[in-house]
């Protein structure tokens, strides 16, 4: 018989089901008790307080005091998760069903992308357990991740089947969960020992066992539950709206001030598509609300305020949605202007990321404060700490472990959109076997742009030549011999199975990207500037993605701004993104040129602009279609305009100059005019400059702006004004004067002959004073005796060399020599440096019969020094 407390619970329970179907929880009091037991009021009130004890029931604080079931009772671990009655509603349900079997939980086998949520699901699966009391509250955990131990076999051998295969995971561990995390990384003899084990398992040990592995993986192991989550992109946008409130909400509590987000922002990240789900959105929320809140230290600000600038340029704020989302996001937002998070999220406490987070802005307000007391300006400070803080959330767990092999299945399947698959296969056959080979591993962009590069190639015959000599092509087949047998081969195979055959530069060319690059050096980036909302950002997304690289960047130029806004705008993007190396910069049409001109005239930023007229010509089209009815004269139309504005785009009303270089605007500079002039067919004007005063040299050639289009520089090294391209005077004396126009028209030519013999065949034509066999005497030994003092890379060389003549040739003509007013300082500063030139070009000075004076060592000197 059940006993009076046994009683009191049911119906309590009972009552909680009625008031579940009315929309209501009243609870109980204790005079409804007594009425239905018909016993004293003290004996029901300790009873009642008996169940509350025991967890069983709750009571209010009120009067009369309620009585109902206790949160843990009507409610389970899955109540709370985001979605559970939506996307995950259905992999809610086979959880459960697998932990409540009659006889014991039978193992669960999770099946998603990486990003979807597998450990948090994990996570609400383990506890539901124990609040079920399938497994003990302190049972213990044991997590073996095959994608960590992939490089250490023996290890994860021992781990799942134990020391000489004798106790496997499961027959070590009781009352425990077992967890196998990407298990796709098992061999078939690995997955045939564990769907052994499983088919044997009988759960005597109480045990909660999960696996997980991704949904490309075909040698999945045997278990009747199989719960597959979907993608975090593909979840309903209400759902990923609350998953970044409470995100949000978690940054707040965790840095103890108010966080301040506009609705567009908030709906920006809802919208955004992940390449890592879950992962990717929580590092962009925690990195920018690390940014934003060094921002609140910096201005004493007591809430944090976020902004656009604190998520990457190449994130898409303004994404098209479709008509039925748009109407959802409308509801959703509900006219709000922003979010404020004020920290109202539950504790967690087995939550490591969360108590990660909480010291994270204690570290963010303790660095901060100790470098601003070493007198840091607060933008350097800012800088400094947010690195720290991104390397440091790397560090924690939020690398992309997954990307270890950079063949992943997603990014193959976007990526055979535009490559043939053979090409793809092939391409991975030999990654993997040069990984082998040379015992070194390939990152994913390596894969990626030699499938592109093979396939531009091959398929769209596209030149692969980047003008590599044959003295190089012998240089790098000697210096790099294990990579060029692996290419050679692999070029064999492209061409047996593919019919192409690859050249020796193209072989060349494969083999680079089998060498490790130079970390150090930074590259070029690329800038897409288009109008209208998303455009931008969209090809900027899918050059990243298909490149798997971060190296392109988007500015999306919405109609309702003002042109100063723009140039604000886009001045910030270009100094936040510019690595170094310049900019190239893709544009669609307007305004553009002049604002990204007027930038580089500020900045000094080299930027290279392309003017492709995607927008121009959709309007075209769409205007000629309403008015025509023939497609035929609308696309000849079309056509032919677009073929007259390319001719029209690639004139220039002004007339194109070149400047050459020196330290005098003499010597070297006026032997490069001339000999432009001379062999030049392209009628570029030429005027020759001096370099040593860059301030001057800057105010000239803005002056020659405004009148010339300024082609290029040519000298010894690169002035880096105005972002005016820079050609080497090697370049132009190592090749052909017949290859000259090619040289200034940026088309690549390829070396084939002594860049001395070229220089002394001109000079025999050219010099009227200075005999070329008397340089030919004397020259090599000086250029030998300055390379082995100064260490001159070869435009250093050649822009000596060029400038040693040019003072002969003015000394022996009999003009008027430069005198350069050097001051004392200075004087001393080269005190060594006279007095060496002076002994290495005293047997020129012999032989020509002519004096160095102070203005030509000084000149000398600045250009072996750089000065």
């Amino acid at each position: 018989m059940a006993t009076n407390k046994e009683k009191i619970y049911k119906y309590i329970q009972k009552q909680f089901l009625k008031d579940q179907e009315d929309g209501d929880d009243k609870g109980v009091d204790t005079e409804e008790i007594v009425d239905y037991l018909n016993i004293k009021r003290s004996n029901a009130s300790a009873l009642l307080n008996q169940l509350v004890k025991e967890n069983l029931l709750e009571k209010t604080t009120t009067r009369p005091v309620h009585y109902h079931l206790s949160y843990k009772i009507c409610h389970n671990a899955f109540d709370d998760v985001v979605g559970s009655n939506n996307s995950l509603a259905e992999s809610i349900r086979q959880a459960k069903a697998a932990i409540n079997f009659p006889g014991g939980a039978l193992p669960i086998h999770i099946v998603a992308t990486p990003g979807s949520g597998t450990t948090y699901f994990s996570k609400i699966i383990i506890k539901y357990a124990k609040d079920q009391k399938i497994i003990p509250a302190d049972a213990t955990y044991h997590e073996i991740n095959c994608l960590l131990l992939e490089d250490k076999p023996q290890q994860l051998n021992e781990e799942l089947f134990g020391k000489d295969d004798n106790i496997d995971l499961l027959q070590r561990y009781k009352n425990s969960v077992v967890i196998i995390n990407h298990y796709e990384k098992l061999d078939s003899a690995q997955i045939y020992r564990i769907n052994h084990i499983l088919d044997e398992y009988k759960n005597q040990n109480n045990n909660l066992i999960i696996l997980s592995t991704v949904p490309t993986n075909e040698n999945k192991i045997n278990i009747p539950i199989q719960i597959k989550l979907p993608l975090f992109n593909e979840r309903p946008l209400s759902e990923k709206l609350t998953i970044i409130e409470m995100m949000f909400e978690k940054q707040a509590k965790n840095s103890g001030k108010p966080i301040i987000v506009g609705s567009d922002l908030v709906l920006g990240l809802a919208k955004h598509v992940y390449d890592r789900g879950f992962k990717s959105l929580s590092k962009l929320i925690t990195l920018a609300s690390a940014k934003a809140y060094l921002r609140s230290l910096d201005n004493n600000e007591s809430s944090i305020n976020i902004n656009h600038g604190d998520l990457p340029d190449t994130f898409v704020f303004n994404k098209t949605l479709d008509v039925k989302d748009f109407q959802e996001a409308e509801e959703l937002i509900n006219n709000r202007e922003r979010f404020i998070f004020k920290g109202n999220i539950k504790e967690n406490t087995n939550d490591i990321e969360r108590r990660y987070e909480e010291k994270l802005y204690k570290i963010l307000n303790n660095k901060y404060q100790n470098l601003s007391q070493e007198g840091l300006s607060p933008e350097k400070i800012q800088r400094i700490v947010f690195t720290r803080v991104e390397k440091l959330f790397n560090e924690y767990g939020f690398k992309r472990r997954a990307d270890n092999n950079p063949r992943n299945a997603e990014t193959l399947q976007e990526l055979s959109k535009i490559v043939p698959q053979n090409i793809i296969n092939l391409t991975s056959k030999f990654l993997t076997k040069a990984s082998k080979k040379l015992d070194r591993k390939f990152n994913h962009s390596i894969f990626y742009g030699l499938c592109l590069h093979i396939n531009s190639v091959i398929n769209l015959g596209t030149s692969s030549h980047q003008e590599i000599s044959d003295l190089k092509i012998i240089k790098i087949r000697e210096t790099y011999p294990k990579e060029y047998d692996l290419t050679h081969a692999f070029a064999a195979q492209l061409n047996e199975y593919l019919h192409y055959s690859f050249d020796e530069e193209q072989i060349i060319n494969l083999l680079m990207f089998l060498i490790e690059p130079k970390q150090t050096k930074e590259h070029p980036v690329v800038l897409y500037a288009m109008h209208g909302k998303g455009a931008a950002h969209c090809l900027s997304e899918v050059t990243n993605k298909l490149n798997d690289t971060y190296n392109s960047f988007a500015y999306d130029m919405q109609l309702n701004k003002s042109l100063d806004e723009v140039y604000s705008e886009l001045r910030s993007l270009v100094l936040k993104i510019n690595r170094g190396q310049g900019i190239i910069v893709i544009y669609d049409m307007g305004s553009f040129k002049d604002i990204f001109n007027r930038i580089i005239d500020e900045t000094n930023i080299p930027i290279r602009l392309i003017n492709i007229p995607i927008t121009l010509v959709g309007l075209e089209v769409t205007r000629r279609a309403l008015n025509a009815i023939n497609i035929d004269d609308i696309y000849h139309d079309v056509l032919s305009n677009l073929q007259t504005w390319n001719n029209n785009n690639t004139a220039n009303n002004k007339q194109n100059m070149i400047i050459t270089l020196c330290h005098t605007g003499e010597g070297g500079a006026v032997q490069l005019k001339d000999y432009i002039e001379q062999y030049s067919h392209l009628q570029f004007v030429v005027k020759a400059m001096s370099i040593s005063d860059r301030d001057v040299l800057a105010k000239n050639v803005q002056d020659l702006r405004k009148i010339y289009n300024i082609r290029s520089f040519i000298g010894t090294y690169n002035p880096n004004l105005f972002g005016i391209p820079f050609i080497s005077i090697t370049k132009v004396f190592e090749n052909s004067h017949k290859d000259l126009d090619k040289i200034l028209s940026f088309i690549p030519v390829h070396s084939n002959s002594s860049t001395y013999d070229r220089i002394y065949d001109y000079y025999n034509e050219e010099l009227k004073y200075t005999p070329v066999d008397k340089l030919k005497e004397t020259m090599p030994q000086v250029l030998d005796s300055l390379n082995e003092q100064y260490e001159l890379n070869e435009d250093q060389r050649i822009g000596v060399f060029t400038h040693i003549v040019g003072i002969i040739e003015n000394a022996l003509s009999g003009k008027p020599r430069q005198q350069i007013d050097i001051n004392a300082q200075k004087m001393r500063a080269l005190e060594s440096d006279f007095a060496y030139l002076e002994k290495v070009l005293a047997p020129v000075e012999k032989k020509f019969n002519m004096v160095f004076n102070n203005s030509d060592l000084y000149t000398i000197a600045a250009i072996l020094k750089k000065l």
